[in-house]
C-alpha cells in the first residue's frame, strides 16, 4: 500500500508512520511536482493541500487523513461522489485553541486591548472597565473536543458553564447544562461570556446574525476562535456601534486576511489575532499520533477515529 504524506504538517513526524507501517511504501512529498508524481498510486493520503487536481491525480484514492479539525472547504460531494472516506484532525488542535478563547476573554475582560493601544502610544492609563468572572455565565456553541477543553477552562474561572450542541447526550461534568442547538437563543440570552466553537457547515453559516445577536445580554462578551463563517461581520460591526457588549475577541473572521480598511480594525473594543488558535509546538506530533492509530484502524478493517458525515459537513 502506498501512503503519501503531503505538506508539512507532520513531516518530522515521518518516522512514527514508516514505523507504523511495515511493509508499506510512505511517500513524503514537499512541493505539489513531487505529489503529483506519486499520487497516482496512493490508497492513503494525508493531506496538506487540497483541490480538484489533487483528487484527480489520486484515483486509486480510499482514504484522506486531513490535518485540520474544520473541512468546509473542501469538495466534499466530490469526495462522496468517488466514494472516498475524509477524517479529520478534530481533537489535535483542541488545547492551543482552547488556550487562544482563554486568552482573548482575558484580553477583553481585563481591558488589555485598551492597554496594548495605550503601550503603544506611551500613556500610562487604565481601562475605563473591567470585567470579573466568579459566579458569572458562560454559553459554549458546540460541546465537542475544543468545548470541552474550553469549559475547563471557564470552569477555572468560577464559572457556571452552559452549551448547546446537536448532540444533547454528551457526558462531561465539565458542563452545568447542555441543550439542542435549536435552543440557542436560550444560551445567548443566559450567558455572560459566549464562545463560539461550531464546525462551519452549510447549516452554520452567519450562525450569528442580526437575529441571533439580538439575543445577547448586554455587557457580554463574545468570543469567536472556530471559523469566521459562522459571524456575519457586518452583523457584528452594527452590534458593535450600539454599545451594548463589554467586547469582543476573534481569532477568525469571514474573508482572511481582514481587509486593512475594514472598520473592526478601528475598535479599541475588539481584540483580533490572525487564525494563530490552533498553532501549537505538539501539533505535529498529535496529528501524526491520529494518523497512526487510525491506519492501525484502517488495515484491520475497523472505523476510523474522527470520520467526516461528508453530507453534514463535519
Amino acid at each position: 500500500m502506498r501512503i503519501v504524506i503531503d505538506g508539512p504538517q507532520i513531516a518530522e513526524q515521518v518516522d512514527l508512520v514508516r514505523e507504523a507501517s511495515p511493509g508499506d511504501e510512505v511517500v513524503l512529498t514537499a512541493t505539489p511536482e513531487d505529489y503529483l508524481r506519486v499520487a497516482a498510486g496512493a490508497e492513503v493520503i494525508f493531506a496538506g493541500r487540497f483541490d480538484a487536481a489533487f483528487l484527480d491525480a489520486a484515483p486509486d484514492l480510499k482514504w484522506m487523513q486531513n490535518g485540520s479539525a474544520g473541512v468546509d472547504w473542501m469538495p466534499l460531494d466530490v469526495l462522496r461522489d468517488r466514494g472516498i472516506t475524509l477524517t479529520n484532525g478534530a481533537g489535535s488542535h483542541s488545547v492551543p485553541v482552547a488556550d487562544t478563547a482563554l486568552a482573548l476573554i482575558m484580553a477583553v475582560a481585563r481591558g488589555m486591548n485598551w492597554t496594548f493601544r495605550n503601550q503603544i502610544a506611551h500613556l500610562w492609563q487604565a481601562p475605563p472597565r473591567v470585567f470579573e468572572f466568579e459566579g458569572k455565565t458562560a454559553g459554549v456553541i458546540a460541546i465537542g473536543a475544543i468545548g470541552i477543553q474550553v469549559a475547563q477552562r471557564l470552569k477555572g474561572l468560577g464559572m457556571r458553564v452552559i452549551g448547546v450542541d446537536v448532540n444533547t447526550e454528551i457526558q462531561t461534568d465539565l458542563v452545568d447544562e447542555i441543550r439542542h442547538v435549536s435552543e440557542l437563543e436560550w444560551l445567548l440570552s443566559t450567558s455572560d461570556v459566549v464562545v463560539c466553537v461550531a464546525p462551519l457547515t452549510a447549516a452554520t453559516h452567519h450562525l450569528m446574525n442580526a437575529d441571533t445577536f439580538a439575543h445577547l445580554r448586554d455587557d457580554t462578551i463574545f468570543i469567536n476562535v472556530s471559523r469566521g463563517g459562522l459571524v456575519d461581520s457586518a452583523a457584528l460591526v452594527d452590534l458593535l456601534d450600539t454599545g451594548r457588549l463589554f467586547g469582543v475577541g476573534v481569532d477568525v473572521v469571514e474573508e482572511e486576511p481582514l481587509d486593512r480598511d475594514h472598520p473592526l480594525w478601528r475598535r479599541s473594543d475588539i481584540v483580533i489575532t490572525p487564525h494563530v488558535g490552533g498553532i501549537s509546538p505538539l501539533r505535529g506530533h498529535r496529528l501524526a499520533e491520529l494518523f497512526v492509530k487510525n491506519l492501525h484502524h484502517y488495515r484491520a478493517g475497523e472505523p476510523l477515529r474522527n470520520t467526516v458525515d461528508l453530507d453534514a459537513g463535519y
